[in-house]
């Protein structure tokens, strides 16, 4: 639903005479939603039975995709997707993350990796189904919601059902770990005390926290400041009409979704710092290629950015889900999670805003530059907070009270 969405933009707005903007608030409103439901979800689902709960979340977010399609004003829609999306919170990155925590200790990255690539092979299998229906008339938007209400909700209802479980230790097993099965006694005690971590309240009183702040609102400021604005920038130099466009989101598409798999293996090899600094070059090497394509023109520049870029965007979705249990482990990990998620959507609404106004004072050429800086910025910040971790693990070695 999710990733398909902003394919009812021009039909609706067409449909039933909104202008874009109006319709655009739509998606800002349903993100601050979606933020403040997950903070809200999270808690609900560390004290409540996980299945009935998420089985609660798949029925919410179906019905009120049924109930847009009987929708003739534009606040109707704000307010149907922004309960939508306090819902649609407890389907998409919250239990995802919440889940791969709770059951891998090992390969956590890889596995929280391998279900977010799973969202982007998603949407290119369903934006083509989805388009269809929306194609087939002048409301064929209404039957594609409801499609997609009927088909998600089924899904849900099942995996809510026979699927969801909460932790290894409410069925009397323990998270997946790698090593030697026949490692001594003292090394299996070891691996099975791995450290719980501290309380929502002590993590976000400590020096860690501020550095995961700097990590998340410059992860969402590069993310959303760059690739909302990229179409627009290529065609501005190409004055093709778009075609160009087309070409460099597909091939960044593809390339984003191999990214996401390896950056995850990458974080269980190489750990999160190295992964990062890897990242982080790779972002400046695909800004660079943007600077250099519209000083240049040659179109094959532009391809750096769907490849060395595309890479580096495993971070918006698995860096945040993995380095939170990593600074602060795993005792209140849902609700740490869920906050910090609010300032990462801040990061991301400021930073198509950014963009808009650094290109327009100085051009694209300099607007790339900058991002190089918030790419370097990002680093220090997860070195930051990687350290800051640490002492909190030497702190509360068996955690906080």
């Amino acid at each position: 639903m999710g990733n398909c969405f902003s394919l009812y933009m021009a039909p609706v707005c067409e449909n039933l005479g909104f202008s874009v903007t109006s319709w655009s608030l739509v998606n800002l409103i349903a993100s601050f939603a979606s933020a403040i439901g997950a903070m809200v979800i999270a808690g609900l689902y560390q004290k409540k039975n996980m299945k009935m709960m998420m089985l609660i979340m798949s029925i919410g977010t179906c019905l009120c995709w049924v109930v847009a399609t009987f929708c003739t004003a534009i606040w109707q829609f704000y307010l149907i997707f922004g309960v939508a999306n306090v819902f649609l919170a407890g389907l998409t990155q919250l239990p995802i993350s919440m889940l791969v925590t709770a059951w891998f200790e090992d390969k956590r990255a890889t596995m929280m990796s391998i279900a977010y690539a799973g969202g982007g092979l998603g949407g290119a299998v369903w934006s083509p189904i989805i388009s269809g229906f929306i194609s087939s008339g002048p409301t064929g938007w209404k039957t594609a919601m409801l499609f997609s209400a009927g088909a998600v909700g089924v899904v849900m209802v099942i995996t809510s059902l026979f699927l969801v479980k909460r932790s290894p230790a409410e069925y009397g097993t323990e998270p997946y770990r790698t090593g030697n099965k026949d490692a001594s006694a003292t090394d299996k005690q070891a691996q099975s005390n791995a450290w719980v971590g501290v309380s929502k309240k002590v993590a976000t009183k400590s020096s860690a926290w501020f550095c995961v702040l700097g990590v998340v609102i410059c992860i969402g400021i590069l993310s959303a400041g760059v690739t909302t604005h990229v179409p627009n920038f290529v065609t501005s130099i190409a004055k093709d009409g778009g075609k160009l466009q087309g070409t460099v989101l597909s091939v960044y598409s593809v390339v984003s979704i191999v990214g996401m798999v390896g950056g995850g293996a990458l974080m269980d090899k190489m750990g999160i710092r190295k992964t990062v600094l890897g990242a982080a070059v790779l972002v400046i090497v695909g800004l660079a290629s943007l600077y250099a394509y519209s000083v240049t023109g040659t179109t094959m520049l532009v391809f750096g950015y769907s490849i060395f870029f595309a890479i580096a965007m495993f971070l918006p979705k698995v860096l945040p889900a993995v380095l939170m249990s990593k600074v602060f482990g795993t005792k209140d990990y849902a609700g740490i999670y869920a906050f910090a998620n609010l300032f990462f959507l801040i990061g991301a609404a400021f930073g198509s805003v950014l963009t808009s106004i650094i290109q327009g004072i100085a051009g694209y050429g300099v607007t790339w530059i900058f991002y190089m800086v918030i790419a370097v910025l990002l680093f220090l910040a997860v070195s930051g907070a990687i350290s800051g971790g640490e002492k909190l693990q030497s702190k509360y070695p068996e955690g906080d009270n």
